[in-house]
């Protein structure tokens, strides 16, 4: 294996930690959280504590990547890493949304999904069926 395909590797394997920065509207510390939403199931979003009572601080995790960059807390490498991670990340959750939708799969409206078949399993359980023979 190359040291670049290596170096890749890690990168995809690796958490992304990402600092919370303070809403430069309201300087309350920005949270992260998962969307649980039937359309975005799974994706990273940040946003401000007060987000919808006294700002609008809200970002998909790419956006806050590309937001820090800009507000310059991330920088060089960091940065470069972030934003590959993100868009990587991005692009895996957009080709899980892809198959599962061509796959049949329909919402219970509780997290439990149903083919034509009849056949219930929780998203997490089709999200690892999906990611099975994908090679890092």
């Amino acid at each position: 294996m190359s040291v670049a395909s290596s170096s890749v590797s890690a990168i995809r394997r690796r958490a992304m930690a990402l600092p919370l920065a303070c809403c430069p509207t309201c300087k309350e510390k920005v949270r992260m959280y998962v969307s649980t939403t039937e359309k975005h199931d799974g994706w990273v979003f940040y946003k401000c504590q007060k987000h919808g009572v006294t700002c609008d601080l809200w970002r998909w995790e790419l956006e806050y990547v590309k937001f820090l960059v800009d507000k310059h807390y991330l920088s060089g490498e960091a940065a470069v890493d972030a934003i590959g991670v993100a868009e990587e990340r991005r692009e895996e959750l957009l080709k899980a949304q892809e198959l599962f939708y061509m796959n049949g799969y329909v919402s219970s409206g509780k997290k439990v999904l149903k083919n034509d078949s009849g056949n219930l399993m929780s998203r997490q359980q089709a999200a690892a069926l999906m990611m099975l023979g994908k090679s890092w």
